[in-house]
């Protein structure tokens, strides 16, 4: 059995969609198989392998709720674990068995992710958007190879199926979390801008005391200027809330995934350039999905099913 014949999703419609009802990409082979290399890489990197510091769950979060993870830290993952899991991405970067070699680092991924973010309460949300592209991926592949009884080489369909899924992730990360600055600042955050200069001092500060080293002198001047301009700061920092609630966008077209990742791209670099915020999964995360296989569609050509993007 295909998988047109049995999977109902997004990707199935062959008719031109409004820019309103956005529909799969058409991404070719090549394009998919790219992504899916670095987006492998990308999953084993962001794992955190070194465990054994988190001994305690404090302040459990998610499954550390009701599972007790430390084990993970009396037992590390060692040579083995390390080497099932990058098995698993090869197999998946080069379509063999994709549902099953996702699983062992969706394993790790979300059990050492939530026993290091149950540590306290400041919660380290550095990775949580990739382990959820990892999960909505696992899903896709598992959900169709068992209607279709077919696991080993899922066609393109299905690929192109998982990117959407991925990018949804994305879009909704991003809109989300400018919904929660709106909805949690009572509606004022823009606002009350000047009063980041609180967080940058206190970030600054913070890798003073890690690393012994004093904020480069432009940072402090930058600072002190969010303080002096608060209207001007509003408007630089406004935009990038503009740019997380308009996250949605990048499900459009490839013409908006390409041009709203690159917003993203820039997003994180100036929060890395100005808070000291490193969001590199983030941004590579964007680069590989939005960025790069859409690049072509900024210089007109078309996508595969005949629409200009």
């Amino acid at each position: 059995m295909s998988a047109s014949a049995s999977f109902s999703g997004p990707s199935l419609s062959k008719q031109a969609r409004p820019w309103w009802q956005p529909g799969v990409i058409q991404h070719g082979d090549l394009a998919l198989m790219v992504m899916r290399a670095l987006f492998a890489l990308l999953v084993y990197s962001m794992i955190k392998w070194e465990t054994a510091p988190y001994t305690t769950q404090e302040h459990p979060n998610g499954i550390a709720s009701f599972i007790d993870l430390t084990w993970l830290a009396k037992n590390p993952p060692g040579v083995w674990a390390k080497a099932v899991t990058a098995a698993g991405l090869v197999l998946y970067a080069v379509n063999l068995l994709p549902a099953l070699g996702l699983l062992p680092a969706l394993f790790y991924a979300v059990t050492i992710g939530t026993l290091i973010t149950s540590q306290s309460k400041n919660v380290n949300h550095s990775w949580q958007m990739v382990t959820m592209m990892l999960l909505a991926q696992t899903l896709i592949y598992a959900v169709i190879a068992v209607r279709n009884h077919d696991w080993l080489r899922p066609p393109r369909l299905v690929h192109q199926s998982a990117v959407y899924a991925t990018t949804v992730v994305i879009a909704a990360s991003y809109t989300v979390c400018g919904i929660v600055k709106v909805v949690n600042s009572d509606f004022q955050w823009i606002q009350k801008v000047p009063l980041l200069s609180v967080q940058l001092l206190k970030s600054n500060w913070a890798n003073y005391y890690n690393t012994f080293e004093k904020p480069p002198a432009w940072l402090e001047t930058a600072t002190q200027w969010v303080v002096d301009y608060p209207n001007f700061a509003r408007l630089f920092f406004g935009t990038g809330l503009l740019i997380e609630l308009l996250g949605f966008v990048i499900m459009i077209s490839r013409g908006w995934a390409f041009w709203g990742g690159a917003a993203i791209v820039l997003l994180h670099v100036s929060i890395s350039q100005v808070m000291q915020l490193d969001f590199l999964n983030h941004i590579y995360a964007a680069l590989i999905f939005l960025v790069l296989p859409n690049a072509l569609a900024v210089i007109g050509r078309k996508s595969a099913d005949g629409r200009t993007v």
